[in-house]
């Protein structure tokens, strides 16, 4: 695992801490980075316990530093809150290598960014590469006033009279023209949209209603998708060693298995990547897909699913080749 020293912290807006990243090691450069790409810090939670965040890199391609924002966020696990309140320059933080979940198509003729809040990260990494390749491009900014739209001036500057900010005060109603942005679709017309889960969920509804094809469609959570009013706890029974253990409401397959000891693949934990996708082999009550990874029509299977996020939506048994 590379080790990284903190070089410079910025404070972005109230909430939003910017934080340069530089090798330890000044022999090594760091590895390469493609838009949209992130690393994974190694934080303190409010347990005390080590755990990982993943940040989006805003400056791919380059060797000598990564650059990463972190929204604080008061009401969560403690990560966010040690990365304001305990890192200061100087410091050394492990760190992980890039990984892409949420790349830029190269056969893409016209591209179409969408951000909110501090999901403009991974957004801003790939209009700094569409503006260096000459791409065709547009990019949409919400936030709910200028004072917490991080990196606008950087925004502005990149995207040369392409990108249109939108300030809604908080009123869903005033934000962005989706049916409007998105249009007609095109075999090679792409979006991407990266921040709040509402409006993440309004692209992929408008998109749905104006026909986009879904691989032409892209999307990543920050968070973990939030428990549903109708979900209930099942039961989850793992094939290869014969164990079941109960799955409550508001707690993931992936953190009931971790919590037994049991040692799945999984990376992201919020449905995107796929890694910690299993096989079902039985379930006696309907599914509930809640990741960005498989298509429609493997959903529509019920044969996988990804157990970071997924669930059955009903009580009873769901058995798995685990």
């Amino acid at each position: 695992m590379p080790k990284a020293v903190i070089q410079q912290i910025h404070d972005l807006t109230n909430r939003i801490r910017g934080f340069d990243l530089v090798p330890a090691d000044n022999s090594v450069t760091l590895p390469p980075c493609s838009p949209g790409a992130h690393i994974k810090v190694s934080v303190t939670d409010e347990t005390g316990k080590q755990a990982k965040r993943s940040y989006s890199v805003i400056n791919p391609g380059q060797s000598d530093l990564y650059r990463i924002a972190v929204l604080r966020e008061d009401n969560g696990e403690g990560g966010s809150r040690f990365m304001h309140e305990t890192l200061e320059v100087g410091n050394i933080i492990e760190i992980d290598e890039p990984q892409n979940d949420f790349p830029l198509d190269p056969d893409a003729t016209e591209t179409i960014l969408i951000a909110g809040g501090i999901g403009i990260t991974p957004i801003l990494s790939m209009a700094k590469q569409l503006q260096q390749d000459g791409a065709n491009f547009t990019l949409h900014y919400s936030s709910r006033n200028h004072h917490d739209m991080a990196l606008m001036s950087e925004v502005l500057d990149c995207a040369e009279g392409r990108c249109s900010l939108y300030f809604d005060g908080g009123d869903a109603t005033r934000g962005m023209p989706l049916s409007a942005l998105l249009g007609t679709p095109g075999a090679n017309r792409h979006v991407y949209v990266c921040g709040p889960g509402g409006l993440i969920d309004a692209v992929l509804e408008t998109a749905r209603r104006n026909r986009w094809a879904p691989d032409n469609v892209h999307y990543e959570r920050f968070t973990t998708p939030s428990a549903q009013l109708d979900d209930t706890g099942f039961e989850v029974h793992l094939a290869q060693s014969g164990k079941v253990f109960d799955v409550p409401v508001g707690k993931s397959i992936l953190d009931v298995l971790i919590d037994e000891g049991i040692d799945p693949l999984y990376d992201c934990k919020k449905g995107n990547c796929g890694i910690c996708t299993s096989v079902v082999l039985s379930h006696d009550g309907d599914l509930s897909h809640r990741d960005a990874y498989l298509s429609d029509s493997q959903k529509a299977q019920n044969d996988q699913m990804c157990i970071c996020v997924s669930r059955m939506q009903s009580s009873g048994r769901l058995s798995l080749d685990l």
